[in-house]
């Protein structure tokens, strides 16, 4: 048996027993299916995107980023649903999940790409244009107002990813850079 097998075996029955003392808990506790669904949900969701991973290695990346990709809303749905549905998952939910999803795939595209310090620098820039949208989609969500969290993180990563390509530069014109 290899050691990807062995890793996957081992993480399943962990995963499993883990979902079975949720069910013995809330079965022993409500006597109803309740609060079951949220761990239950969630561990089977990180089971089906770590599996790949473990199993495959660097090649089941892509397939547990597909996996994301699919499954999230869909998750964050039946979650809501399960809720009692209040709402929140047009308005939060799908916007910060889809841009998630395409910072994940943004950086996963990035990160195939050659020179290290403008990679860093990219994605750091990148993070922070992610955490401005987040905070303009929960300010539009919950009727605006609050500080600018968004806009200052916005502007200190940009300040970083420009101070790392600054050293890019530099290194590159002593000739200390390696791709």
């Amino acid at each position: 048996m290899k050691i990807s097998d062995l890793t996957m075996w081992i993480g399943s029955i962990c995963v499993f027993i883990a979902v079975f003392v949720c069910i013995v808990c809330n079965m022993a506790v409500t006597n109803t299916v309740g609060w079951l669904v949220y761990p239950v949900s969630s561990l089977l969701f990180a089971w089906l995107v770590l599996m790949p991973l473990l199993y495959y290695k660097k090649r089941g990346l892509k397939l547990s980023f597909g996996i994301i990709t699919t499954l999230t809303l869909p998750f964050l749905l039946i979650i809501e649903q399960m809720g009692g549905g209040q709402g929140w998952f047009i308005p939060l939910g799908f916007p910060i999940a889809v841009s998630g999803i395409i910072f994940m795939w943004a950086v996963f595209l990035l990160i195939k790409r050659g020179d290290f310090l403008i990679t860093l620098s990219r994605i750091i820039f990148l993070s922070g244009i992610l955490c401005l949208v987040i905070d303009l989609i929960i300010k539009h969500a919950l009727g605006g107002g609050g500080f600018p969290w968004g806009s200052l993180v916005a502007a200190i990563t940009t300040l970083v990813a420009i101070l790392i390509l600054v050293i890019s530069v530099i290194l590159k014109k002593r000739g200390n850079h390696t791709e």
